[in-house]
């Protein structure tokens, strides 16, 4: 029997990684914490196995709630209002705890996750109560800020999913250990009042977002007394897909130790703020308002992926703005002004001859032939040019004779 009740004799171990360390105040951590900070890959690709795009470049939604997403959209903010209380008791919760682990420094086991998801739940209060709990899950309910800040019971909580809920701001109460939360299709409007001192993950697709920080005259979410800056000195990678973001100022006031940042399918139009992030690795701006590349500089000396594509880049000679960029290995640029079809072929080599360090552009390996071409084309484009120079100086001392 586990210590939250029950036959766990089933129930499948969480990974030695997950598990939790005992300090000598009798409180717990993570037993290995270096897991999490091994540059956001692990942590992404372990933790976020249905996002497979926050480290392979290619946003592609994949909900595993997909009915019941068809039916939470159905609902008006005046639907919500009227719903009943739905409140988790302890015997249903009870129901939705799966994996187990033992407690460090002793023999007993207790489980570590709950998965309390589609149940249309407006209360979660009994979850606190399952006090070794390191992985909640309570996507697809109807929580509000409220209803969701009472995990903050939850003193050894590393990873909190949310998603599809009714969440409207981020003023959720700092929790010590959380590592990863996700908060895909609720209503948050800005990032003002998140406040998560060991967060390294953060996934906001889907929601109300306009802009990064709002003034509190401007935010409804504003809470009077409350924190409403943003102090996450630790998150690497954030994903604010889908959501109607018009600039990235003040981007690096969420942290400016991000390398992973994901800003497809927004209303961007400018990439001011975008030069105080010098530790970003990969950026996704894809499906933007996106007409000029200004703002990118020497320091990004760590960005190795940009996606750009179907944004409003009309001429190929934005592409020299990214020269800055020589540790950039990745560009995927296809569908922009300049290269909207395939009448072009030579766009291709333009941008490779602008970038000829790029491993890869678009879908498509660089080729070590297509290096080979660009370079015979400067070589013949220089010899040109001299034989042009010579043509002008003997013209000219002619003239003079």
């Amino acid at each position: 029997m586990d210590r939250a009740g029950g036959d766990v004799s089933n129930v499948k171990a969480l990974p030695k990684k997950y598990r939790l360390n005992r300090k000598k105040d009798n409180s717990t951590v993570p037993e290995r914490e270096e897991d999490f900070t091994d540059g956001g890959s692990a942590v992404i690709s372990e933790m976020f196995p249905d996002a497979k795009e926050w480290y392979e470049g290619e946003y592609e939604e994949e909900c595993v709630y997909d009915e019941y997403k068809r039916y939470h959209n159905k609902k008006s903010l005046v639907d919500e209002d009227a719903l009943p209380k739905c409140v988790l008791t302890v015997e249903e919760a009870g129901k939705c705890l799966t994996r187990i682990g033992q407690v460090a420094g002793s023999f007993d086991y207790a489980f570590l996750q709950i998965d309390a998801v589609c149940r249309e739940l407006t209360n979660i209060e009994v979850i606190p109560s399952f006090k070794f709990l390191s992985f909640v899950n309570v996507s697809c309910n109807y929580l509000d800020l409220e209803a969701l800040d009472v995990l903050k019971g939850l003193e050894n909580a590393l990873i909190i999913y949310a998603d599809h809920n009714s969440v409207e701001s981020l003023h959720l109460t700092s929790m010590p250990y959380l590592k990863v939360l996700t908060l895909n299709f609720n209503r948050v409007s800005s990032l003002s009042g998140l406040k998560q001192p060991s967060l390294e993950c953060l996934s906001l697709n889907e929601n109300h977002i306009t802009t990064i920080v709002k003034k509190p005259e401007d935010d409804t979410s504003f809470k009077e007394g409350y924190f409403n800056g943003i102090d996450c000195p630790k998150l690497i990678a954030l994903s604010i897909c889908k959501n109607t973001l018009t600039s990235m100022e003040n981007i690096s006031l969420v942290s400016t130790k991000l390398r992973i940042l994901y800003l497809r399918s927004n209303k961007i139009v400018t990439l001011k703020g975008i030069e105080g992030l010098v530790n970003l690795k990969r950026l996704h701006l894809r499906c933007n308002c996106i007409s000029n590349l200004n703002g990118f500089t020497d320091k990004m000396k760590n960005l190795t992926y940009l996606n750009i594509r179907e944004n409003l880049i009309a001429n190929v000679h934005e592409i020299k703005k990214l020269k800055c960029l020589e540790s950039l290995e990745t560009l995927v640029v296809k569908s922009n002004g300049f290269n909207d079809d395939d009448q072009k072929p030579g766009i291709r080599l333009d941008v490779i001859r602008i970038l000829p360090w790029l491993k890869r552009l678009d879908k498509e390996m660089v080729t070590e032939s297509e290096v080979m071409e660009v370079t015979y084309m400067d070589k013949s484009s220089e010899e040109e040019y001299n034989e042009q120079a010579e043509d002008e100086e003997e013209y000219l001392l002619n003239l003079a004779q």
